[in-house]
């Protein structure tokens, strides 16, 4: 779907609305000036910003998400009116150039309601380099890695609060996502080790989504008690795409062009309830019931250039390039999703310091999907020969959760709050798959046709407490334990000794989590203030397969330390420090692997050091003058397993210093200027991921 044009149209519009609104100012502060000096409530901010760069660009606009070419235009507008006694106006705006645009219009009547219109889009940037290989420092790129989404909000919204009568809000968004964004799959080549496929060359997607979302509630509140009731209405068009290209300047090159469309409605209805039985008790409870239709479109078509027809004979085609094609509106592919849930709670103020708050949910879930669609393959060579299979493939699961908590909160002991809550939910469904070739005809073969019974198990238990020792300083203490156990029975399975069983061969999967926070606010002195905090997690998932016994497939284990200072040394200078240390280990069984599978795999680790500071002071009554710094730093997260796989992890260095000074000129006018220094290193990708910038920013403020 082609959307740009028409949003650019609708934001030219309200952007030309909102100038007219600043050109009718004048006339407004004249009339005003009539009676009494204006409050200067509303104003006006004209900003230009514009950077010196050097190095990677993209880099550049992913980490800081602003244009590399700079901006200038209106950067922020308030504007209120009072049109009558009862009616009020409210108008805020945004244009800059570089796809950074709102206009948010708000009209108030008194006891009577409220109109909303509005439109937003920004621009979102991506870098869409590859891997660079470490041994020789080969990069791939094939196109412009400068990548970009631009994501579009037009709403409208209209109320009806009248005194003593229900309320009523209808709303109307559209919403859009339009551009090209980067992938995490890479492409292989041939090129960097003889006889073998690593996988560094770059993967780009192209995004064309559009949403409509209609909302409609109706709201009563009393003294005793309140409901409301609402539906929701949703339909959405993607039309999204994805481009690999392997083996780049190889005789073998080609593309895989991967078509993923979705054509969906949703439909919701939701009602709640309140009621306050007693002064000590209340009652909350809460229905809803969504259905989403699906169709399905797609594609996976192999061909020498991107949105290739899938043809017998294309001259790079290879053994095993297997797809799809004719998943699309003649064909079937469709899917459809029923969900109800239900919760009741009751909140019980047993005493003055002690509350119960017991609650329980229901829900359940139903799926069912089909698709319809040509598989296609290569045999092997010389010949290469192409087959093409009708196949079909249905899915059904019905689901359904039961679930219950208890949340209990104490402050009965001077200074101290305790507060403790446990939750378990027990789920169980029946998931039925069947996978045929050539479905109908005399040759119909069943791949697969397996029915599986799902139980799931969940419970929570997490406490928390604060201590206020004394003012400005206090403690709290946080902990929770979370495990689900997931149970798989198949019931139904037409590959019994085949390879293709997953995720059939999988019996039992636990997942269990520890979690401790810990913080102290101090007030070391009136002008000093830290606050500290630890943080501690580890989640380890084991799994059973078949007969074999439960080993460990994953744990992943998280220290967090984090410090951070406020000093005033005179009422007009303050200084602030912030330090944080992170250590975030992944292991999964392959790390300990012997023989040709030793080293493929080692630990993933995310750690990483940052620190700020920043210090502001005031030169005089008029002017202020602001000092930041900040720096981040990757720790020991990067492997270079190239000899046996590729390199991965981080060693990304960043710092970020500026300066900034304000002055009011008057009481209407106000400057600030800034001037901000960037320097990104990446050793991962030689030189080719570091940036130098320098960025001057100004703004002028005025208020009328």
């Amino acid at each position: 779907m082609k959307t740009t044009f028409f949003l650019h149209s609708v934001r030219r519009s309200l952007i030309l609305l909102a100038c007219a609104g600043i050109l009718s100012l004048p006339t407004a502060l004249s009339a005003a000036s009539k009676d009494r000096e204006p409050a200067y409530n509303n104003y006006i901010d004209l900003s230009a910003g514009y950077v010196l760069q050097s190095g990677d660009r993209p880099g550049f606009q992913k980490n800081f998400q602003m244009n590399k070419d700079g901006f200038g235009g209106i950067e922020a507008l308030l504007l209120t009116r009072q049109i009558d006694d009862s009616t009020s106006l409210t108008l805020r705006g945004r244009a800059l150039a570089g796809n950074d645009y709102l206009f948010d219009l708000n009209i108030i009547r008194d006891e009577v309601g409220y109109l909303k219109l509005g439109y937003k889009q920004y621009r979102t940037w991506f870098d869409g380099k590859g891997g660079n290989w470490q041994p020789t420092g080969m990069m791939f790129q094939y196109r412009d890695h400068d990548l970009h989404l631009d994501r579009g909000n037009l709403w409208f919204e209209a109320g009806l609060n009248r005194p003593d009568a229900p309320s009523f809000v209808l709303r109307y968004d559209y919403l859009t996502r339009n551009g090209e964004k980067d992938s995490t799959i890479w492409g292989d080549s041939g090129l960097l080790v003889a006889g073998q496929s690593r996988g560094t060359i770059p993967t780009y997607q192209k995004i064309d989504e559009a949403r409509h979302v209609l909302n409609g509630s109706v709201t009563k509140n009393a003294d005793k008690y309140g409901w409301s009731a609402a539906v929701r209405y949703d339909k959405g068009d993607y039309n999204n795409a994805r481009y690999i290209r392997r083996n780049h300047e190889q005789s073998t090159a080609r593309w895989v062009t991967s078509r993923e469309g979705q054509d969906f409605d949703m439909f919701q209805m939701r009602g709640s309830y309140t009621r306050d039985l007693t002064d000590m008790l209340k009652l909350t409870t809460a229905v809803a019931q969504t259905k989403t239709d699906t169709i399905l479109q797609g594609s996976r078509i192999y061909g020498v250039t991107p949105d290739a027809a899938w043809t017998t004979d294309f001259p790079t085609r290879q053994f095993r390039d297997s797809a799809y094609f004719g998943m699309n509106f003649g064909n079937l592919g469709e899917a459809e999703m029923k969900q109800t849930v239900a919760t009741i709670n009751m909140l019980y103020r047993a005493t003055e310091n002690l509350s119960i708050v017991p609650a329980v949910r229901f829900e359940n879930t139903d799926w069912s999907n089909r698709i319809l669609y040509e598989s296609t393959t290569f045999g092997a060579g010389p010949a290469f020969a192409a087959s093409r299979t009708p196949t079909s493939g249905a899915s059904d699961k019905d689901w359904e959760i039961y679930s219950a908590s208890l949340e209990v909160r104490y402050t009965g002991i001077k200074n101290v709050s305790f507060n403790a809550k446990a939750d378990w939910s027990n789920s169980e469904g029946n998931l039925t798959e069947d996978f045929l070739s050539n479905p109908g005809l005399t040759n119909q073969a069943i791949s697969i046709a397996r029915t599986t019974a799902l139980e799931r198990a969940t419970q929570k238990y997490s406490f928390t407490t604060n201590w206020y020792v004394r003012p400005g300083t206090s403690v709290a203490a946080q902990y929770y334990y979370r495990v689900r156990l997931n149970d798989y029975r198949t019931t139904r399975d037409s590959a019994v000794s085949t390879g293709d069983r997953y995720p059939a061969f999988i019996s039992n999967q636990d997942l269990e989590t520890n979690n401790f926070n810990l913080r102290l606010n101090w007030l070391a002195a009136p002008n000093l203030r830290t606050v500290s905090r630890y943080d501690y997690m580890e989640t380890l998932i084991k799994t059973q397969t078949l007969d074999l016994r439960m080993t460990e497939s994953m744990k992943n284990t998280r220290h967090m330390l984090s410090e951070t200072a406020t000093w005033n040394p005179v009422s007009r200078w303050y200084l602030q420090a912030t330090v944080n240390l992170v250590y975030d280990t992944l292991t999964t069984p392959p790390v300990k692997g012997v023989g040709a599978a030793a080293n493929l795999v080692k630990n993933s680790d995310a750690n990483y050091l940052t620190y700020t500071l920043g210090s502001g002071y005031a030169l005089d009554d008029r002017s202020d003058l602001y000092v930041d710094y900040n720096s981040y730093e990757a720790r020991d997260s990067f492997v270079n397993n190239t000899p046996t796989s590729v390199a991965y992890g981080s060693q990304a260095k960043s710092q970020v210093a500026s300066v900034m000074w304000t002055r009011k000129l008057d009481r209407r006018t106000s400057i600030s200027l800034k001037y901000a220094y960037a320097k990104f290193e990446e050793p991962v990708y030689g030189t080719r991921g570091d940036y130098e910038a320098n960025l001057f920013y100004g703004k002028l403020q005025y208020r009328f």
